[in-house]
């Protein structure tokens, strides 16, 4: 083990009289550009279009080229080749002192016809000494020009191109490439991202037997030690995608290198798993719940020191909400859907932030980091820049010319066909023009195309998931046209500076000044294995008095780059590391214990005694999923029923929030029962327990019966008092207008054996309903009803009636206009509770819902009252539950409420509301839905030009261009008078809350950990569930229906807020507990079993689950 103390030091005292760090501290900047007079790098990847190169004829024209960057002659310094396209390759040597020389020619580095775009920096030959391998691609004209390239060190500082000799010199048009030991034998595999020439329809690269083509498809070659071989078949990667991006890293913790693959336009991105014996299998169906839809680059990291390695992939939509309408025309409905149908998932235009759930499955949280939109990206790289202890994440931004302008498109398109139309009544003897540009003129048709250099985007790590934009204060603001990127230690001062390659400019050298700023302490470790064999896939632990950190040895990173192979550990203010432990690529364990910060280790796997295993804590389930043993089975069908078909311009389906499901003795035998409702024209289910734990579906054929009604909730009440529960039934949906009998709710009552019969129609309950509670909320003895309507259907945002019934000997009557006037129209409810909020012996009602605050009407003598509550003045929102328990102890009643969570792609706050408007506001005698959002601190509409106009077809007698559209306010497109006389919702929070009840009618609301915050919250159980004495909270969530540009809430997979019995609460998600409900959750509730437990899950359009209280 060796340790470079000493060149750290020398290089601080080197720079400590650098003008760049002087400039760096008197700005207060993480990161200082510096020019190429100071670092001798004048790498311009140089770009022209030409008759034979354009953007019209190759679709990555504009993708720019990557960086590779390894210490090619051992002299402890980074050095950096820059691949070029229309330019040669480059290589520079580092000097020391953030200085680099040109020594392409020197090295033996050769301008070979042809278009570079990836580099990858592996010692393929265990020499000791870092090779190169160049990913070429794009020209149609000769494959030698695409001809993949191996620069082979001599160690002598030259190299030889030998890509031959090893046979890995394809012509397949590869974009990038990996090096990955992936069957642990000791010697470096190749894996390869071979991209198709267009991007039509993947059918077309299978042959008439629908057979892939070899050619099209992924590569993997196995080192055979002086050559390698093809085994992509037999590894069973052989599939076709758009790929951009790979990251070779361990995904599942097996200890064996996995591969995810980032895939541009509608192939999905690919997951394949490493099954250690030589073959892979891809899991992205049952892993990835959504992609991003144009994937760029990817790069693999622990983001929250879980020892889970999660996945940043990167897509190319604007936060700006004027590039974002103009350069992006909307996504057709038809193909979306026919993606998901022919297995490519559900993709969306965002970036995506997958995180680990370790249990091969993983959720997007970039909505929630604040990282879903960060436009036209490239390359992405997760690291810990400021050395906090936390990784941070840097992106890459710009296209040299907005290619996907709508206005600029059809301008294009106009120009040519004219052009050429009128050149062909000119000559109509001509025969076919060879070349359109003979005709055209090409540069005039290319400065139709705007060109907007940007920004690239910095993100900081606050810890528990939160990111903060801090490009500008870390000084990476630079507008530009950047592809590639990658990070290194150039200086050898304990901090990442970053390498950028642009598009027509000087490539960009950021110094990082982290060494002159308090609290920045770090480790760096690099690692050898004997005999010089690879290190890639080496895992290492770090472990502190802050908690433990994780990184995994592998390099490339991003679109087309590699960065240092050193492993990177911010400190922040810790000084001492109380040990590490290395999982190595043989399997080996080593453990080194009290290490002191702000050193470079090398680490030799001979240096360190290998022990037989790394202990760790093992797991203890609270709960365990036994739905496939469980003795009761049912599957929730939804009917096919196209929402949007009736208001284009929903949010989200309304026809989409089943099953009903609820639990009771309903025979009086001790045993839990329970119902579980249909969709339209399913069955409903009533599930009876024997005595012997099993459970028979009872009344088959009289359920069947009432297969028309689509059950939203449900509930085991008695009635008409005769000691035997009943069943009220929800009845919704969104399929039929409003007051269609189908909205009817229903009663069965039991009589007496548990068994049912059908009770009174109740007419008044034609309401597309969401919610019945039950409660003696007037004393009298029996049991009254509350009932939440949930809209009016397919009149969005129309508000519906909710209703009270009261129970008189008996029979239900709807006397809400008389006890509680308020309720009639009150708003889209979704949840409810009987509550005695204010302690004085009688039960209030809270009611929650879509577009509404959260409301209490106070019981006075029998009459609801609706009262105003300051704490709630500003909590309208989406919400979805409310549940009540005395989670502080303090004697009175607390509460839990479920909002549509920050994970998604609406944002609000009080001052800049998420809010919607219904009018006709084209007055055609249909009623319109428009959303607003602000962008900027202007007002504008949530949905673009195409879409809107859809639903305002008089829109596009006003506004002809998509840039025109773009720059409009809320107001300017649609009127304020209009607006103005509009049914107006807007909502203050998404947040799900805690609300600590203070008594005397006042609240204090608190969000709930981030955790919760990752999707929205529909059900909960309060209950001590890990058996401390304080109540816990056990959720679920999602919401699959979104219209199809805003991703899908789909990142729950069931959480867990243990209580501290003071009103605190830990998060733990599903994965944690063994609680992993994952699916389109609604509906949760207990019933015992034998002498166990169960935890019921009802899904929409899925399997009732079943957990296991252990």
């Amino acid at each position: 083990m060796k340790i470079r103390h000493f060149f750290y030091c020398c290089s601080l005292l080197l720079f400590s009289c650098s003008s760049t760090v002087e400039k760096a501290e008197e700005g207060n900047k993480l990161f200082t550009l510096l020019k190429s007079d100071i670092t001798g790098i004048d790498f311009n990847n140089k770009i022209k279009d030409d008759k034979n190169k354009n953007i019209f004829a190759y679709a990555n024209f504009y993708g720019g080229a990557g960086i590779g960057v390894g210490d090619f002659n051992n002299d402890g310094l980074e050095d950096i080749f820059f691949a070029g396209n229309m330019v040669p390759d480059k290589l520079y040597m580092n000097n020391g002192n953030l200085t680099f020389t040109d020594n392409t020619e020197n090295a033996g580095i050769k301008n070979f016809e042809g278009w570079s775009t990836g580099v990858t920096i592996a010692d393929i030959n265990n020499d000791g000494f870092l090779d190169i391998y160049i990913s070429r691609e794009l020209y149609d004209e000769k494959p030698e020009w695409r001809r993949n390239l191996l620069y082979l060190n001599k160690g002598d500082g030259t190299f030889e191109e030998k890509a031959e000799n090893f046979k890995i010199a394809n012509t397949e048009r590869t974009r990038h490439a990996t090096f990955l030991d992936y069957n642990k034998d000791g010697l470096l595999d190749l894996f390869l991202l071979t991209q198709p020439p267009n991007p039509g329809s993947l059918s077309q690269y299978h042959n008439s037997d629908n057979l892939l083509i070899p050619e099209y498809a992924l590569k993997l070659y196995k080192n055979e030690g002086d050559t390698f071989t093809d085994v992509s078949e037999i590894a069973g990667i052989s599939k076709t995608g758009f790929p951009n991006a790979v990251s070779a890293s361990d995904l599942n913790n097996d200890g064996w290198t996995d591969l995810y693959i980032a895939n541009d336009f509608y192939a999905p991105d690919f997951l394949f798993i490493n099954n250690q014996d030589g073959t892979f299998t891809g899991i992205e169906k049952s892993a990835l719940k959504q992609t991003s839809y144009y994937s760029m680059g990817v790069d693999v990291a622990d983001i929250n020191n879980d020892q889970n390695l999660d996945v940043f992939v990167l897509d190319m939509v604007s936060e700006d909400n004027f590039r974002l309408k103009s350069n992006m025309s909307g996504m057709n409905i038809g193909s979306f859907w026919k993606v998901v149908e022919d297995g490519g998932g559900f993709q969306y235009m965002y970036n995506t932030l997958q995180l680990n759930n370790g249990n091969e499955t993983f959720s997007n949280i970039a909505q929630f980091t604040g990282m879903a939109a960060t436009d036209w990206s490239w390359s992405n790289l997760i690291a810990d820049f400021d050395n906090d202890g936390l990784k941070d994440t840097y992106v890459t931004n710009g296209l040299l010319r907005d290619i996907r302008n709508t206005d600029a498109d059809k301008n294009v398109t106009n120009y040519i066909n004219t052009t050429r139309a009128n050149w062909l009544q000119k000559n109509p003897n001509a025969q076919n023009i060879e070349s359109i540009w003979d005709v055209v003129d090409l540069e005039k048709a290319i400065n139709m195309v705007p060109s907007q250099p940007l920004k690239n985007y910095a993100y900081k790590n606050k810890g528990d998931l939160a990111f903060e934009n801090s490009s500008n204060e870390w000084g990476l603001d630079e507008e530009s046209f950047s592809n590639g990127s990658a990070y290194a230690d150039l200086d050898n001062d304990g901090d990442l500076d970053l390498i950028v390659n642009n598009i027509n400019n000087e490539a960009f050298i950021y110094k990082n000044n982290s060494e002159s700023l308090p609290d920045k302490n770090f480790l760096r470790i690099t690692l050898k294995d004997e005999a010089n064999k690879p290190t890639f896939g080496a895992r290492v632990n770090l472990y502190t008095s802050k908690g433990i950190q994780t990184l995994e040895s592998t390099n490339v990173r991003g679109i087309y780059s590699t960065s240092e192979p050193a492993l990177h550990f911010g400190l922040n203010s810790l000084t001492h590391i109380d040990s590490l432990t290395i999982l190595w690529p043989n399997g080996n364990n080593t453990i080194k214990k009290d290490i002191k910060a702000n050193q470079f280790l090398e680490i030799s796997s001979k240096d360190l005694k290998a022990v037989n295993s790394i202990t760790e804590e093992s797991k203890k389930y609270l709960f365990a999923d036994v739905t496939s043993s469980f003795p009761a089975k049912f599957k929730h069908q939804e009917n096919k029923f196209d929402d949007f078909e009736k208001q284009v311009l929903l949010p989200h389906k309304l026809s989409q929030f089943g099953p009903a499901l609820t639990t009771g003795d309903i025979n009086k035998d001790g045993l839990d029962d329970f119902y579980i409702g249909g969709a339209a024209n399913q069955a409903p289910a009533l599930f009876v327990q024997q005595k012997n734990g099993s459970f028979i579906e009872s009344q088959s054929n009289f359920w069947s019966k009432e297969a028309a009604y689509e059950d939203i909730d449900a509930l085991f009440v008695d009635i008409n008092n005769d000691g035997f529960k009943d069943l009220y039934v929800v009845s919704g949906g969104n399929e039929y207008p409003k007051n269609d009998f189908h909205y009817t709710d229903r009663i069965y009552l039991n009589e007496g054996n548990g068994t049912f019969k059908k009770g009174a129609i109740l007419n008044a309950s034609r309401i597309s309903g969401s919610v019945v509670k039950s409660a003696d909320y007037d004393g009298d003895g029996d049991m009254d009803i509350f009932v939440g309507g949930r809209h009016t259907p397919q009149q969005y945002p129309n508000p519906p009636s909710s209703m009270l019934l009261i129970n008189e000997n008996g029979q239900l009557s709807n006397n809400t206009e008389k006890i509680s006037p308020h309720l009639i129209d009150l708003g889209m409810v979704t949840d409810a509770i009987w509550t005695d909020y204010d302690k004085d012996n009688d039960l209030d009602l809270i009611v929650v819902g879509e577009w509404m605050p959260i409301t209490i009407f106070e019981n006075n003598n029998g009459n609801l009252s609706k009262i105003e509550t300051e704490n709630f003045k500003s909590s309208y929102g989406w919400w979805f539950s409310i549940e009540q328990g005395d989670f502080d102890n303090d004697g009175d009643m607390d509460y839990i409420a479920g909002n549509l969570g920050l994970n998604y792609k609406y944002k609000t706050s009080t001052d800049k509301p998420f809010d919607v408007y219904y009018n006709d506001f084209d007055a055609n005698g249909n009623s319109d839905i428009v959303l607003g959002y602000y962008n900027n601190e202007k007002h504008y509409p949530l949905r673009g030009f195409s879409c809107s106009s859809e639903q305002v077809p008089a829109l596009k007698k006003k506004i002809v261009k998509y840039d025109a559209f773009a720059s409009m306010e809320l107001k300017e497109v649609y009127g304020e008078e209009k607006l103005k006389n509009s049914l107006h919702y807007y909502t203050d929070t998404f947040a799900s809350v805690y609300i600590e009840n203070k008594g005397s009618g006042q609240f204090k609301i608190t969000n709930l950990p981030n955790l919760a915050q990752l999707s929205n919250l529909n059900d909960m159980l309060i209950n001590d569930f890990n058996g401390d004495g304080a109540l816990d909270v056990l959720g679920i969530g999602n919401l699959y229906v979104s219209e199809i540009e805003t991703p899908r809430n789909d990142a729950g997979t069931g959480i867990l807020l243990l209580g501290n019995g003071k009103g605190l609460f830990t998060a733990k998600r599903g994965s944690e507990i063994g609680f992993y409900a994952a699916k389109d959750s609604k509906k949760i509730t207990t019933v015992i079993n034998g002498k166990n437990n169960y935890v019921l899950v009802g899904n929409n359009d899925d399997d009732l689950q079943f957990f296991k209280m252990e």
